[in-house]
C-alpha cells in the first residue's frame, strides 16, 4: 500500500494596486505584517493604460490569489463628468474581466468617496457595483461599518473589520522638546498645537484658523503649527493668506520628509485633528504612534480607535466643540492622557492584523 503523496505548501500570492507607498507607509508595513504571516505580497510594475489591473495580472510570470484593491482614485480619474464615467466603467470591467480568470478580490475601504470628490454622485455609483463584485470588504472601524454597508448597499455579512497599525517603526523617535524647538526656531514656552498631514479643505484647517484667532486672549503665548503638504499650490497659498497676521501661528504647506517628522512631534504638546468629516486617517495614527494628546472631533473612527484617551475629543456639531476643546487642554493632565493614547496604539499592531487579514484571504480563497 504506497503512502499517499504530501501537496507542498503554497504561499497565498497577493497583489496591492494602487502602489501608494511613495506617499504613504501604510502599505508596506501592512505587506510586511502579511509576509510574516506566510503571505507573498506583489505590487505591479510599470504603467499600463487599457484595464491596468487585468494587464497587470495576466501578464505576470507569478500567478496570483487574490487582488487588494486600495484607492480607487488612480482608475476613475477625471476633472469632466463623462471622462470620469468613462474611467469609471473601465475600471468596473476590468475588476470583472479579473475575477473572471479566477483572481479573488478583496477591497479596503479608505474613505467614504474620494477626498474634494467633483463628483460625488459618480463616486458613490462605482463604490455601490463594486461592493457587488468584490469577494470580500475590509473596514477599519465598527463604528462606520452599518453606514457604509447600508450606503453602498452591501450585505453586512461581506465585510470585516480590521483597524490600520500604527507607525511607530516608520520615524525617529522624540527628542528633547527644547531641543527640536530650537532646532526648529520656534517658541521655547508655551504650548505648541501641531496639525500635521496633507492639507486639505476636509480637514477643517479654515476653521481652526478661524477660532484661533477669535481667542487669542486664551490662547495667549502658545502656538499653532501647521505642517504638510497642500492640495495644490493655490491651496497652499489661500491658507498661507488665512494665517496670515494671525497671533501665534506658523504655517509650513510644504511636504515634511520621514526623517524629520519627529522634530516636529518632540516640539508638539497636542495634536490638533478638526476634520470635517473623516473615515479613517494616518495622521491620527501617526499622533497615536508619537503619544501625543489629540483634540479631534467625535467622529467614528477617531473615537473608537483613541478608546478611552478621548478627553479632548469634542461633537462635531457643536459650533463651540473646538473652541472648548482647547480651552480644556489647558488644565487636562496631559501626561495621564498621553499614557492613555500609548495604551490605545498598543492595540494597533501590525503582526495581529496581517494574522487577522491572512485568515481572510484564505477564507475567501475557501468560499
Amino acid at each position: 500500500m504506497s503512502a499517499e503523496k504530501s501537496v507542498p505548501y503554497r504561499p497565498i500570492q497577493v497583489l496591492m494596486m494602487p502602489d501608494y507607498r511613495v506617499d504613504n507607509p501604510y502599505q508596506t508595513l501592512l505587506a510586511q505584517s502579511l509576509e510574516s504571516n506566510g503571505v507573498q505580497v506583489h505590487f505591479p510594475w510599470g504603467y499600463r493604460r487599457v484595464f491596468p489591473i487585468f494587464r497587470a495580472v495576466n501578464t505576470s510570470p507569478q500567478p496570483f490569489n487574490v487582488l487588494h484593491l486600495h484607492w480607487l482614485s488612480p482608475y476613475t480619474k477625471g476633472d469632466r463628468w463623462l471622462v470620469k464615467f468613462v474611467y469609471s466603467v473601465k475600471f468596473l470591467i476590468d475588476v470583472i474581466i479579473t475575477r473572471w480568470i479566477g483572481v479573488r478580490v478583496v477591497w479596503t475601504v479608505h474613505n467614504r468617496i474620494s477626498h474634494d470628490s467633483k463628483f460625488p454622485g459618480l463616486d458613490l455609483w462605482t463604490r455601490r457595483i463594486l461592493a457587488q463584485l468584490v469577494d470580500r470588504i475590509i473596514l477599519h472601524n465598527h463604528s462606520t461599518l452599518d453606514a457604509i454597508a447600508q450606503e453602498y448597499r452591501f450585505d453586512i455579512t461581506k465585510a470585516a473589520v480590521i483597524p490600520i497599525g500604527h507607525y511607530r517603526n516608520v520615524y525617529r523617535p522624540l527628542i528633547d522638546e527644547k531641543l527640536a524647538r530650537d532646532q526648529l526656531g520656534l517658541p521655547l514656552t508655551g504650548r505648541i498645537y501641531l496639525h500635521q498631514g496633507m492639507l486639505r479643505p476636509y480637514k477643517g484647517i479654515e476653521q481652526l484658523l478661524k477660532v484661533w484667532a477669535e481667542n487669542a486672549d486664551i490662547l495667549q503665548g502658545d502656538t499653532l503649527l501647521i505642517i504638510g503638504k497642500a492640495l495644490n499650490a493655490a491651496y497652499g497659498k489661500q491658507l498661507t493668506q488665512l494665517a496670515t497676521g494671525i497671533k501665534g501661528v506658523i504655517i509650513y504647506p510644504e511636504f515634511i520628509e520621514d526623517d524629520r517628522m519627529h522634530i516636529f512631534f518632540s516640539a508638539a504638546t497636542i495634536v490638533v485633528l478638526p476634520f470635517k468629516s473623516i473615515l479613517t486617517s494616518s495622521s491620527l495614527v501617526v499622533a497615536m504612534s508619537y503619544s501625543k494628546p489629540i483634540i479631534a472631533p467625535k467622529l467614528g473612527e477617531i473615537q473608537e480607535t483613541l478608546g478611552v484617551a478621548n478627553s479632548l475629543l469634542y461633537e462635531p456639531n457643536d459650533e463651540q466643540g473646538l473652541l472648548q476643546a482647547f480651552k480644556k487642554s489647558i488644565y487636562v493632565n496631559l501626561e495621564q492622557l498621553s499614557q492613555l493614547v500609548t495604551q490605545a496604539c498598543d492595540l494597533l499592531d501590525w503582526n495581529k492584523i496581517g494574522l487577522e487579514i491572512s485568515k481572510l484571504y484564505q477564507a475567501t480563497l475557501s468560499f
